[in-house]
């Protein structure tokens, strides 16, 4: 089963920036109308206008709304009920993340990262999967720390990982309504909430980061609309993500001989 992009309302979360904003603009330029939810207003005002431009004739609503709160959430869903009988898909794409050393993170930053990366979606899904029409799309953005644990992550690992459980649940419960689930795994991608993780990224973390190529929120969101196309499950963004992603499946021993092996150069090269 896979979904076809074509006219119809998509709701996208995460849409004022990255990953979102790119995700939105290729839905628009496929046919696609879209309800945009960000809290920054004026980053929503500047993506309405650029999808206006590329994709002349298609509908585009912004709502601002916090997607750490959940009663924000609910009355947002309300409102979207109200305006639309029929949906052609969720794109649950909101994330934050927040890396540091496991026991410097204030306790507060793990729930703010549950709210924000995972319930935000939960009650998203929960409050307009019914308005999803037959053939439709319900996706969730985790990442590569959604299906293995990296140095540094410990905050962001968690919900990322339970997206992908969820996910898996829900692609089994909407079989009988055709509606196609789907999860997004990006490596580092360069957005500004990339440059903001730099800021507090242990060295180690770092470290790990430099050996990765940096993707662009574009070349993102060109492979999960390929892989929605397609009828994958699972998306993953390039060559060295997928790899570890089937890696670390058959043989997560070795994945973790090779990460804590790169994580001992790092530290060595930090006390030399």
């Amino acid at each position: 089963m896979a979904h076809k992009i074509q006219n119809g309302t998509y709701v996208v979360t995460g849409a004022s920036r990255g990953i979102g904003r790119s995700i939105a603009r290729d839905l628009a330029l496929r046919g696609a109308d879209l309800v945009l939810i960000a809290r920054d207003k004026k980053a929503l005002a500047a993506v309405e206008q650029e999808i206006r431009m590329v994709a002349p004739g298609r509908s585009v609503e912004t709502v601002s709304c916090d997607l750490s709160d959940r009663k924000a959430i609910e009355e947002t869903c309300s409102n979207i009920k109200k305006r639309h009988r029929i949906l052609r898909g969720i794109i649950n794409n909101a994330g934050y993340a927040r890396p540091g050393y496991f026991a410097e993170i204030p306790a507060d930053e793990f729930d703010k990262a549950v709210r924000v990366d995972y319930l935000g979606a939960v009650y998203v899904t929960h409050g307009l999967q019914g308005l999803v029409a037959e053939g439709g799309l319900i996706t969730f953005t985790s990442s590569v720390v959604g299906y293995m644990g990296v140095f540094g992550y410990s905050s962001y690992a968690g919900p990322k990982f339970a997206l992908i459980g969820l996910a898996e649940t829900l692609r089994q419960e909407m079989l009988a309504r055709q509606i196609q689930v789907s999860v997004l795994c990006p490596p580092d991608t360069e957005t500004p909430g990339y440059a903001t993780e730099n800021e507090t990224k242990p060295y180690e973390t770092a470290s790990l980061s430099e050996s990765a190529k940096l993707m662009s929120a574009d070349a993102v969101a060109a492979k999960f609309i390929k892989g929605v196309s397609k009828g994958k499950f699972m998306i993953t963004c390039n060559f060295e993500s997928g790899m570890l992603y089937r890696l670390h499946g058959i043989w997560p021993s070795l994945v973790f001989s090779i990460m804590t092996g790169m994580i001992k150069k790092a530290q060595k090269r930090r006390k030399a």
